[in-house]
């Protein structure tokens, strides 16, 4: 699953879309509880800022169940539930690369970050749900929506994001298209269209450093230094 994105190139979402765009900086480390930018289909000119998951208040330091942050598209498919809330509340979410962990054995598992390179950010899509506790309290969240990986990514991570065409979003932003129109525009994240390299584990931190991005020489969840690559 996806649990840490990047979106670096703020600079061409500003000129595209408005309205909150003066809050958006440069994040080099996006995690769950995080507020990140994703495009409504009701306001779909603005980026509004939205809860990834839940909020540090509701998950207490905890990570999110994982249900909240990623869903995977089968599970779309066969829930009526599932497919009104992608009908109504389905959503973009514009990121530009993914930290992600290669298991090199049962115990030692060393970091990567994925940068995109096709374009300049990509159009992941997800769904945004309402939360709500049992004092009254609401707040909007947003998961991924995810298939099961390909060989390539197999040996990162068991499902990755959907993409949407940036060609087609006219299509994705009407309101009258169905599942099974977007359907047909939507890809795969293409192993190709990245390029990968080491990096430090330490974004695990919930740090939001350029330096978490950059090359380093291969270690391990620990910091040491792997004998593998």
């Amino acid at each position: 699953m996806i649990n840490r994105y990047t979106l670096i190139n703020t600079s061409h979402l500003l000129n595209v879309f408005n309205n909150d765009s003066e809050k958006v900086i440069p994040i080099y480390n996006a995690f769950p509880t995080s507020q990140m930018p994703i495009i409504t289909l009701s306001e779909s000119n603005k980026m509004t800022l939205c809860y990834w998951g839940s909020t540090s208040e509701i998950s207490k330091n905890k990570a999110p169940a994982e249900r909240l942050i990623n869903v995977n598209i089968n599970k779309l498919k066969k829930s009526n539930m599932l497919l009104n809330q992608f009908k109504f509340n389905r959503c973009l979410i514009p990121c530009d690369g993914f930290f992600l962990w290669k298991k090199k054995n049962l115990k030692e598992k060393i970091p990567y970050y994925f940068k995109f390179i096709k374009e300049k950010y990509m159009y992941c899509i997800g769904i945004k749900d309402v939360y709500e506790d049992y004092s009254g309290n609401k707040f909007e969240y947003f998961s991924f929506l995810t298939t099961k990986s390909s060989f390539e990514w197999n040996k990162f991570t068991k499902n990755i994001p959907i993409v949407m065409d940036h060609r087609y979003l006219d299509i994705w932003f009407d309101k009258k298209s169905t599942f099974e129109k977007i359907n047909s525009f939507l890809s795969t994240t293409k192993f190709t269209d990245f390029k990968n390299h080491t990096v430090s584990p330490y974004f695990e931190k919930n740090l939001n450093e350029k330096s978490l991005i950059e090359p380093k020489r291969s270690s391990n969840q620990y910091g040491n230094y792997s004998l593998f690559d």
